[in-house]
């Protein structure tokens, strides 16, 4: 059985996507190509899911330990997935599995990182509402177990997520670092976070393109491949190598348009 030596654990639209390809660019540690398998979410679950993100996340142990086959002896085992800090039950299944895991929270500001998700579902077609204050009014109307829409305002309220990892593990085993610590002060930043997982912080990991860009697609061409994109990249995902997925994800981010969040948002 598989025990990771750590884990990002969110958040979600924190830019741990691009966290998830810095690491696996670290000889000493090993990463799975695949992001975002939500094991301790969702372990064991069968439909109906109480979470959207669950249908699409490893589920079974022997799964998860798959991910991890081509690791090369002394490396750190590791993996990212953001719904480890917004679903609660993940924490104790954590704890139980991995008491002594090194755990990193990625957060970004709770007001960008509830817009970022909004654009990105916007994005991806399954966001409607072409207004995002109407898209605030009717969170309490979507229902969180399948609407995967209904989650901007809670999966921001990091108080209460991180309280729980604090309640259940040592202080010392808990890395906090802001979204915009990576912008400011990127060298640093990494540098810390490479010492706090027990490995050289020296190394150069290299630039790393942006990725999982939110934005509203600009045609209806775009829509159309971004629709495919969501519809068959799980089916996909296990035969197209990681970077021809990167380069097309990063072809099509390209032609994007990032609409500026409305002030009355922003107040709101």
């Amino acid at each position: 059985m598989i025990v990771p030596d750590f884990l990002v654990i969110g958040a979600y639209k924190s830019g741990t996507t691009a966290l998830h390809h810095l690491l696996r660019a670290h000889p000493g540690l090993y990463l799975p190509a695949r992001k975002e398998p939500g094991f301790f979410a969702f372990a064991g679950e069968r439909p109906p899911f109480d979470h959207p993100a669950a249908a699409s996340s490893v589920r079974e142990q022997a799964d998860y330990d798959a991910l991890f086959a081509g690791a090369r002896p002394g490396q750190r085992l590791g993996e990212v997935s953001p719904a480890y800090l917004a679903v609660p039950a993940a924490c104790a299944r954590i704890r139980e599995a991995a008491p002594e895991v090194r755990l990193v929270a990625l957060l970004r500001n709770p007001v960008d990182r509830a817009y970022s998700d909004y654009l990105m579902y916007r994005r991806d077609g399954l966001e409607r509402e072409e207004d995002f204050l109407r898209a605030l009014d009717q969170q309490a109307e979507r229902d969180p177990a399948t609407d995967p829409t209904s989650h901007y305002l809670d999966t921001g309220r990091y108080a209460e997520q991180i309280d729980r990892y604090l309640q259940a593990f040592p202080r010392e085993q808990l890395h906090v670092l802001l979204h915009e610590d990576l912008s400011d002060d990127h060298d640093a930043t990494v540098r810390a976070l490479l010492s706090f997982l027990g490995v050289d912080p020296t190394v150069d990991l290299g630039a790393q393109a942006p990725s999982n860009v939110s934005g509203a697609p600009a045609s209806s061409a775009m829509r159309l491949a971004y629709a495919l994109r969501r519809r068959v990249g799980t089916r996909l995902r296990p035969i197209v190598p990681e970077g021809l997925k990167r380069r097309l994800d990063h072809q099509l981010q390209q032609r994007l348009v990032r609409e500026p969040m409305p002030p009355e948002a922003r107040e709101r």
